[in-house]
């Protein structure tokens, strides 16, 4: 929650600073009209990171030992509409991959230790919109925020191993789904007229995932 605050707060002396307002970073104002009405798309390849192993400890509570996160690759289609030099309106589908953690919990079984091996897996995605305010720093570079709202469904599966005398696995899944906040910013290099490639950082509150990525973009400016 600190760090939504934290970067709604710098969106927003952003978009409200002389640079936006009309200028670049420089001082000149360096506004195109002609990219008024200008249509984009593209795509981008990162890294999520979704807070599994914090959930995966609060699933099965706090003996669990050894505990291994790898970071899920994920990825996203965009597209836009420029409805003025400076602001434009983006959709976007996002896929953060499969998030898991994986540990195992001591327990005893007469006399001998045996261990319960746990893991919580999740897969979500979701359509996200948003107002992104952009301004030049140079020519070819433009740096940018952007804020809106992100419809996303997420399913998790918690599973214990050799769970009791007999062994057993038991899983439990459960599916949430929600419309909450999101957040971004980054920096785009303008390769020409039509091409482009962006990196950003975007934060999704509902699902308290942090999604970095780089990708490709297209426009028809």
């Amino acid at each position: 929650m600190n760090k939504s605050i934290l970067m709604a707060a710098a969106i927003a002396a952003f978009c409200s600073s002389p640079v936006f307002a009309g200028g670049s970073l420089f001082g000149d104002d360096s506004s195109d009209e002609d990219s008024t009405g200008a249509i984009y798309g593209g795509a981008s390849i990162g890294q999520s990171s979704d807070g599994s192993c914090d959930a995966l400890k609060d699933q099965v509570g706090a003996l669990l030992n050894d505990v291994e996160c790898p970071t899920p690759s994920a990825w996203k289609v965009f597209g836009g509409y420029q409805i003025a030099p400076n602001l434009a309106v983006e959709g976007a589908y996002v896929d953060f991959g499969e998030a898991a953690a994986d540990g195992a919990i001591p327990a005893v079984l007469g006399l001998n230790k045996v261990a319960n091996p746990a893991s919580l897996t999740s897969q979500a995605t979701g359509f996200n919109v948003a107002g992104v305010a952009s301004t030049p720093v140079t020519e070819e570079v433009s740096v940018f925020g952007k804020a809106g709202l992100m419809m996303w469904e997420k399913e998790s599966a918690a599973t214990i191993e050799n769970f009791g005398p007999s062994a057993t696995t038991i899983t439990q899944k459960t599916t949430t789904d929600g419309v909450d906040l999101s957040l971004g910013a980054g920096a785009e290099y303008k390769i020409d007229d039509n091409w482009g490639v962006r990196g950003e950082l975007e934060h999704f509150n509902g699902l308290n995932n942090n999604l970095y990525s780089v990708g490709a973009t297209f426009s028809t400016f």
